[in-house]
């Protein structure tokens, strides 16, 4: 996520002020969907002491993965663990929510290596976008669970391991760098009706002065693959 040089603070996104809402199979965004934008408010991720100013550049990039063929999909169940062979992701999944601003708060800083996933959301699986967070990386210990996640292209796996016991694999459709603020809000919490998943965190260059980075890196995938 955003980065910051000092160890207090929270950094969130903030999502549509109406959480959304399941409507015959599918998800949607309240009216006012289209005009939230990226919220931060400083977050310790700079990686001090790593050598870095930030993660590596996001390869933007773009296809039709996982587009074709039906359209699968699981009954409801929390996901607990996301592996990503491509980038060597195997991390447990934690639930994280909005605040009463409607800010949706990151996991802890104390465990960089979970990932969050949006509890009001779908679940993966699920008909919908199923949102997931993680950060990309921290003061004094370098890289996170998301530092090299705009290194993956159209065509990579992601597994995502279930309450239930089952597995879900997606494949992603596209990487792309995010102005912080032109955040894709429709694009993140829209309607959809297969099963999707975004995957966030932040990127492009590191702003000390503000202790942020200047936009966020945003992950499209399709699932593909559901075991019981």
């Amino acid at each position: 996520m955003t980065g910051g040089g000092h160890a207090a603070g929270r950094h969130a996104w903030r999502r549509p002020r109406h959480l959304l809402v399941r409507a015959n199979g599918t998800w949607r965004g309240g009216t006012v969907i289209g005009v939230i934008t990226l919220a931060v408010t400083g977050v310790s991720l700079i990686g001090a002491g790593y050598g870095t100013p930030g993660p590596p550049p996001v390869v933007e990039s773009s296809g039709t993965a996982g587009m074709s063929g039906t359209a699968p999909q699981a009954p409801a169940s929390t996901p607990v663990r996301l592996s990503i062979d491509a980038i060597g992701v195997e991390a447990p999944v934690e639930r994280v929510d909005v605040d009463r601003d409607g800010i949706l708060v990151p996991p802890s800083l104390r465990e960089p290596s979970q990932v969050g996933w949006y509890q009001r959301g779908p679940t993966p699986g699920e008909a919908g976008n199923a949102v997931i967070v993680g950060h990309v990386d921290t003061v004094g210990r370098g890289p996170a669970v998301f530092y090299l996640l705009g290194r993956l292209k159209p065509g990579d796996g992601i597994g995502v391991t279930r309450r239930d016991g089952s597995t879900v694999t997606f494949q992603v459709d596209g990487v792309r760098l995010y102005p912080k603020r032109a955040f894709p809000a429709s694009l993140v919490y829209g309607p959809a009706e297969r099963s999707q998943l975004r995957l966030i965190t932040c990127g492009g260059t590191f702003d000390r002065a503000t202790s942020t980075y200047s936009g966020n890196t945003v992950v499209t995938a399709t699932m593909v693959t559901w075991r019981p």
